[in-house]
């Protein structure tokens, strides 16, 4: 006879990776590289003849080839494409950021490298909303207070999740709702609130604090200090101001519209999280926004920036940036900032056997393999709605895909795989899940390792992919990608690798 709890300790399976690709498993990428190799050729057959085909193979021949080979989970081709991409931007200067603090500066621009130093802050009642001209939307992080999920039992877990899941299901149903973007964030941080605690308990309750008790309690704290972590969790809603030009203009238009919407949707979602028992510690100002992206890119500065009095919590706008900020020629898996190292991963593996809610578990509390210290990781994910009618859309043209390329292997005697009718199954699953009411988000995971030295990167990196390995999930190193990748977690803005 199954319990009444049966429901709480059920496990979910996340969405595959469909296998089927654009044509017989290969991406829109390979695709597009085969056919640009078979255009040189006949184009060059067509010009010059034989000649023509057999001179121009050093070029179509190597293109056709490697979209068939995959290196680091991807085609080849692309890989040597970005690869390429990165020698230019070494030649150019591209790879290598120095901040000048005399030097002039547009302004409303921040120190950042790229499009980022575009952005704007717009502060409002202790309230930033984070403006990016360049795809014309805003976005706004809320900090919430989720302190003990991963320590709740599974039925705990299971109703808070369920609440949450449908707070995102209402995103999907919204127009002008871009992406939503989750953020876990584990840092060094500081005690600074026990210390406060001790010293407010020994003027209250008037004890001698010379004591070798206090001193010896003092001393507990100070080596406590090192082993202090902090685990922080954001969501950031960025809103797509083409789709709302209409609520705008009834707003009277401008930056002060934009800034009106981007408060009245802080409250809804407030709301509607508060109705899903998930508490709103805090909008964030632009010093508390800026105090992200610092302490991203400096982790050193994390203890410094986390001690401050709430007057002057945050760090200034103007030291968003990094002072120094350099990729690495011939180390195509890292970036140096602040004197930080760092290595961003693609989540392009989620758990294929059924997973308990709250299985990234491993991932939040990794311990380096070498030191047993806590690293130190941005985990992001970033999802994108989609409406029902896309949805089921996009169901329905995979669908035809996947009979294309059955009929295609039936043809070649290719007897049918588990791997495709887990494709099919994972389908219906999701055509399945829509009917009866659900979301669908197109989603991409992130994860930023983080240490002070290469050494203990590389370490660190060991760790994280031990705790990936025990839940089923894989990250892939976005190898000569590492700068733009880098800021997608460290700027809460809503991002991703298009």
């Amino acid at each position: 006879m199954s319990s009444s709890n049966d429901v709480y300790n059920r496990p979910v399976r996340l969405s595959r990776r469909s296998s089927q690709g654009v044509f017989l498993g290969l991406d829109g990428w390979a695709f597009t590289t085969i056919a640009a190799a078979l255009a040189i050729a006949v184009i060059s057959t067509t010009r010059y003849g034989f000649v023509g085909f057999f001179a121009s193979a050093i070029i179509w021949a190597p293109m056709g080839i490697a979209s068939f080979i995959p290196i680091q989970g991807m085609p080849a081709s692309k890989l040597a494409a970005l690869w390429i991409s990165k020698q230019v931007r070494h030649a150019t200067g591209g790879t290598k950021t120095r901040f000048r603090p005399e030097r002039p500066r547009v302004a409303a621009t921040l120190n950042l490298p790229g499009k980022l130093a575009n952005v704007q802050l717009w502060d409002s009642d202790d309230f930033t909303s984070a403006y990016n001209p360049g795809d014309r939307t805003v976005s706004i992080t809320a900090e919430l207070d989720v302190d003990g999920f991963l320590m709740m039992d599974n039925a705990d877990r299971y109703d808070l999740s369920q609440q949450l899941a449908s707070v995102l299901t209402s995103f999907t149903q919204r127009a002008g709702i871009k992406r939503v973007s989750m953020q876990e964030r584990t840092m060094p941080t500081t005690i600074r609130p026990a210390r406060q605690h001790f010293e407010d308990t020994l003027a209250r309750r008037g004890t001698d604090g010379t004591t070798a008790v206090a001193q010896n309690y003092r001393d507990v704290m100070d080596n406590a200090e090192r082993f202090a972590v902090s685990h922080r969790n954001y969501l950031t809603l960025t809103l797509d101001l083409v789709a709302l030009q209409s609520q705008l203009k009834s707003l009277g238009g401008g930056k002060h519209a934009i800034q009106t919407l981007a408060k009245l949707e802080a409250g809804n979602v407030g709301a509607a999280l508060a109705a899903a028992n998930i508490n709103v510690r805090r909008w964030l100002d632009s010093r508390q926004w800026a105090a992200m992206a610092r302490t991203a890119l400096d982790i050193a500065s994390v203890p410094m920036i986390q001690d401050r009095s709430d007057e002057q919590a945050g760090v200034s706008v103007d030291a968003i940036g990094p002072m120094a900020f350099d990729e690495p020629q011939g180390n195509n898996g890292v970036v140096l900032a602040e004197g930080a190292w760092h290595s961003t991963m693609w989540i392009h593996e989620w758990p294929r056997s059924m997973a308990q809610v709250g299985f990234i578990e491993p991932i939040v509390f990794a311990r380096d393999p070498a030191t047993d210290d806590a690293i130190s990781h941005i985990f992001t994910l970033v999802l994108t709605p989609v409406s029902v009618k896309a949805a089921l859309k996009r169901i329905r043209t995979e669908k035809k895909v996947w009979r294309g390329n059955q009929r295609l292997k039936a043809k070649r005697n290719d007897s049918d795989s588990a791997e495709d009718r887990a494709d099919w199954q994972a389908l219906d699953d999701q055509e399945e899940s829509i009917v009866q009411g659900h979301g669908e988000y197109r989603y991409g995971g992130y994860l930023t390792v983080s240490a002070p030295t290469e050494e203990r990167l590389a370490s660190g990196i060991a760790g994280i992919r031990n705790a990936m390995s025990r839940v089923g999930m894989e990250g892939q190193i976005l190898y000569c990608q590492q700068a733009e990748a880098l800021f997608i977690n460290a700027m809460p803005l809503g991002t991703g690798l298009k």
